[in-house]
C-alpha cells in the first residue's frame, strides 16, 4: 500500500508537469501565430507606404524579439543548418541571374521604403520557361520553391492581379530566429503556406511564378526572387549578399538531395 500510494503520488506530479509543459507549449504556438500576424499587417502597411518609419520600427523592435524568444521556447537547442537548401528545385547557381552574383544591388534599397524602393539586394534565380506558363520547358511541370532555412512564416500576398503595381506578386517572408534573419522569396505562382506556419529547411512553400508588376512583363523571363535581409540589434532589417550561400546550397534535384 506504501509503494501504491507514493507510485500514485508521482504519476499525479508526471501528469501535472506534463500538462504544464503542454500549455506553454500552446502559448507559445499561439505567441508565434499572433505575432506573425502582427508583423503580417505592420508590413502591409510598409509596402504600401501607410506608415511613418520610426512607427515601423518601434513595431519590429516590439515584434521580434518576443517571437524570437517564443521559437527558442517552442523549439529549444535547434542546430542551425550548415547549409542552406537551394531555393529552386531541379536547379543549380548556374540559374542565378548575373555574372558571379553581380545582381545584386544593395544601393537604394531601404527595406521602409515597401514598394517605392530602388536597387536590387537579391538574387534571380531563372527556370526554363520560354512560353511564359511557369511550367519547366524539360519537365512540362511547375517549379517548387523550397525554404533554403527553418523559420517562421510571417507575411505573405497569395492574391494578386496583372493590373496591381505591387512589385513582388505573390510573396512569403520567413524569419529565421537563429540568424536573426527576414528571407523574402517573391513572383510566385502558387504559395502553398500560411502566416505562423512553422517550417523547416527544404519544404515546399510555392511554386515559381511570374507575379509582380515588372515580372509579370513579357521582356521578364520567369524567376524567383529572393533575398535575406539582416535584423541585428537594433533590429532594422539591412540587406546582405546571399550569392556565397546559394553557391554552397545543398540542391534538391527530383527530390534527392
Amino acid at each position: 500500500m506504501f509503494f501504491s500510494c507514493g507510485n500514485s503520488h508521482q504519476q499525479t506530479i508526471i501528469v501535472a508537469a506534463q500538462t504544464l509543459q503542454e500549455n506553454i507549449i500552446n502559448l507559445d504556438s499561439i505567441a508565434i501565430k499572433t505575432l506573425a500576424f502582427q508583423f503580417d499587417s505592420i508590413n502591409t502597411l510598409v509596402r504600401d507606404n501607410k506608415i511613418e518609419k520610426a512607427q515601423a520600427m518601434k513595431r519590429l523592435q516590439d515584434i521580434f524579439p518576443e517571437l524570437q524568444a517564443a521559437y527558442n521556447r517552442l523549439i529549444p537547442n535547434e542546430i542551425k543548418n550548415e547549409k542552406w537548401i537551394f531555393p529552386v528545385e531541379g536547379y543549380t547557381s548556374i540559374s542565378i541571374g548575373g555574372t558571379r552574383g553581380e545582381g545584386y544591388v544593395p544601393n537604394g534599397y531601404d527595406y521602409f521604403e515597401g514598394n517605392r524602393n530602388t536597387g536590387h539586394p537579391a538574387h534571380d534565380i531563372f527556370i526554363h520557361d520560354k512560353n511564359q506558363d511557369c511550367k519547366d520547358d524539360r519537365t512540362g511541370k511547375f517549379v517548387n520553391v523550397r525554404s533554403v532555412s527553418n523559420g517562421i512564416v510571417i507575411a505573405m500576398e497569395n492574391d494578386w492581379e496583372s493590373k496591381s503595381l505591387l512589385r513582388g506578386g505573390k510573396y512569403i517572408w520567413i524569419y529565421e530566429p537563429g540568424s536573426n534573419s527576414l528571407f523574402y522569396y517573391s513572383h510566385n505562382n502558387e504559395v502553398f503556406v500560411s502566416v505562423g506556419q512553422i517550417i523547416n529547411a527544404g519544404d515546399v512553400i510555392a511554386t515559381v511564378g511570374r507575379t509582380g508588376l515588372n515580372a509579370y512583363k513579357q521582356r521578364s523571363p520567369t524567376h524567383l526572387h529572393f533575398m535575406q535581409l539582416t535584423l541585428g540589434n537594433e533590429y532594422y532589417p539591412k540587406p546582405v549578399d546571399t550569392y556565397q550561400d546559394l553557391l554552397n546550397a545543398k540542391q534538391i534535384i527530383n527530390n534527392k538531395m
